[in-house]
């Protein structure tokens, strides 16, 4: 668990914003300072709760059966690019969905190639984690753009929807897509699910 400490006001730095661009490919840019070179919060202490060493390892789900009403939903390439696909119980309104995260989907894009830039061919450009994964837009979004995802998904039918994009994106993408049936919180417990919050974390 990664408890989330905030540092003294003197100590965090504004952010630079960066205007949504749905090119295709992002313009080049210089390479970024030494100060730039981590996509991690700089006004944000990350600590390790010790509790953590005492949990049971957390295991990626496996093999699965497949549900025929569950289809794949492809993204706009025009729109979004790369170009990927999800599992989706209703395929036609995956691209309605996306659209709406544009700008989401150029932001992720550009960090990711400001990354590849900046380490060059071979560098380990790391993991993104997906809690609240949905139906794997996000996933399968930085996937396609090489990065290792662990997603993670407490509702079943997401839950499941999430699992057949595997079977609907190529092989390099799909393995790097790994998937558990669990939720990311402060404690250890089972707990319904109840209401319509859509909200989930990268």
């Amino acid at each position: 668990l990664l408890r989330k400490q905030e540092l003294p006001q003197q100590q965090q730095r504004q952010q630079p914003r960066l205007q949504p661009n749905n090119n295709a490919q992002p313009p080049p840019r210089p390479p970024p300072s030494s100060s730039q070179t981590t996509i991690i919060d700089p006004s944000t202490h990350y600590q390790v709760d010790e509790t953590c060493t005492a949990l049971p390892p957390l295991r990626e789900s496996g093999t699965f059966f497949l549900d025929t009403r569950i289809r794949p939903g492809i993204s706009t390439p025009d729109v979004i690019s790369p170009s990927f696909r999800v599992g989706s119980y209703y395929p036609d309104k995956v691209q309605y969905h996306m659209a709406g995260d544009a700008a989401n989907f150029y932001l992720i894009k550009r960090l990711v190639y400001d990354r590849k830039q900046l380490l060059g061919d071979g560098g380990d450009i790391g993991i993104s984690i997906d809690i609240g994964a949905n139906q794997g837009f996000y996933t399968y979004y930085l996937a396609t753009l090489g990065l290792p995802v662990h997603s993670f998904e407490i509702y079943e039918p997401n839950y499941k929807a999430l699992l057949h994009g595997k079977e609907f994106n190529p092989r390099e993408v799909s393995e790097r897509v790994h998937v558990y049936a669990v939720g990311i919180g402060e404690r250890n417990g089972r707990f319904d699910m109840k209401g319509g919050n859509y909200d989930g974390f990268l």
